[in-house]
This record gives C-alpha cells, structure tokens and sequence, in this order.
C-alpha cells in the first residue's frame, strides 16, 4: 500500500525492521539500505527495473525491510517535475509485488551531488541518491513521534 504520511507509514512497523530506499530512474535504479539501528544508510546496488523487480521480494524478506521509501521527483520551486507520472506507476507496480508499505518523499537535490561524477561510474549515481533519500527518511523517523 502506498501511503501519505510517516505516521501511517510506521503504524506497524515494531522498530526491529530495516527501511530500503529507492532512486528511481528510467535506465537505473539506485537501493540504499538503513543499518538494523535504522540511523544509518546503506549503499545496497542499482538495479534495472526488471531485475528489480524480479528480486525485491528477496530483498525485503532477507534483509528484514519494514517499509520501502520511493524518492519522488520535485523542481527546486517545489513543482512536480514531468518525472512524477514514471515514479507514480513504478510505485503502483511495485505495490502489485509487495506487502509492505510504501512511502513517496521529496528527493530534491538527490542527485545533484554526483552530477559531475564521470560516465563510467553513473550506475553508483542512483545508489548514493538512494542513500541521501533514505538519510532524509530516517531524520524525520527518529524525530517523529512513532519514531524511537
């Protein structure tokens, strides 16, 4: 279930259970992953949409994931960038294959870092935004109330 708010977000989550986070892009797909903590991410890999795809039940069951945060596309006005429509159905899809929930955040300046990062090393581009989206998701999850 895709869900709008952290609070709903952590209703069930009993604070044993890691958080995965998702950069989504149309060739490439960058997961980061907390520490069992939850204070840390975890650069895990990229992936294509496919592969992902056919291995995120996997990832979520060996990894012990409470919930999946889905990075999602603003302008820096906080307009919704054209990309919006591709991370919704992404995040629709993936709601098909798994039963935990999902939450999209803002992922402005996710991957304004690596930008200048040269070709051969863009696949890690995704994966390092991934890490930046989830580092945003557990600050408000360790200052929310459901939080630790």
């Amino acid at each position: 279930m895709v869900v709008d708010t952290i609070s709903d977000f952590l209703l069930s989550n009993n604070y044993t259970k890691k958080f995965i986070a998702i950069d989504f892009g149309l060739k490439h797909i960058g997961i980061a992953i907390s520490d069992p903590s939850n204070i840390i991410s975890i650069p895990y890999g990229t992936f294509s949409e496919k592969l992902l795809f056919e291995n995120i039940g996997e990832i979520i069951t060996n990894e012990n994931i409470h919930g999946i945060i889905v990075g999602k596309p603003y302008h820096l006005d906080g307009s919704l960038s054209e990309m919006v429509k591709n991370v919704q159905k992404f995040s629709q899809n993936l709601e098909n294959i798994v039963s935990c929930p999902i939450l999209l955040i803002d992922e402005r300046l996710s991957s304004k870092p690596y930008k200048s990062i040269r070709k051969s090393e863009k696949t890690n581009i995704h994966e390092k935004s991934a890490c930046l989206i989830l580092d945003d998701f557990l600050t408000l999850y360790r200052n929310s109330p459901s939080g630790k």
